[in-house]
C-alpha cells in the first residue's frame, strides 16, 4: 500500500514537471486544449511508463517520423522492467504523435 502511494505521489510530481517542461503556449488552439482535457490519461500513461527511465525533455526533443517513433515506443514496451501492455502502448502512441505534432522544432 505504502509503495502505491509513493508511485501515485511520483506520478502525480512528474505531471505537474511536465506542464513546466512543455510552454503554456503549446495547447493554444481551441482543439488542443480540449485535446489535452480528453487525454489526460494518455499523459499520464506516458509520464508514468516513459519517463521512469528517460527525461520527457529527451523523449520530447526528439523529432523523429511517426513510423520511427512507433517502432522506438514497441522495442521499448517489450523491455522486461517496462511492464506495458498493449492498451498503455496505444496510449503512449497517441499521446507522443500529438506532442510531436504540436512542438516546434528546436534551431
Amino acid at each position: 500500500m505504502r509503495r502505491y502511494v509513493l508511485m501515485m505521489l511520483g506520478v502525480f510530481v512528474w505531471i505537474s514537471l511536465f506542464f513546466l517542461v512543455v510552454p503554456s503556449s503549446q495547447a493554444q488552439t481551441k482543439e488542443e486544449r480540449e485535446f489535452m482535457k480528453q487525454h489526460e490519461k494518455e499523459m499520464a500513461t506516458f509520464m508514468e511508463k516513459c519517463t521512469g527511465c528517460h527525461s520527457a525533455q529527451r523523449i520530447l526533443a526528439k523529432k523523429i517520423s511517426k513510423e520511427e517513433w512507433n517502432q522506438i515506443l514497441k522495442v521499448m514496451a517489450s523491455k522486461p522492467h517496462a511492464n506495458i501492455s498493449a492498451e498503455e502502448l496505444e496510449r503512449i502512441q497517441k499521446w507522443n504523435d500529438f506532442m510531436q505534432s504540436t512542438i516546434s522544432p528546436r534551431p
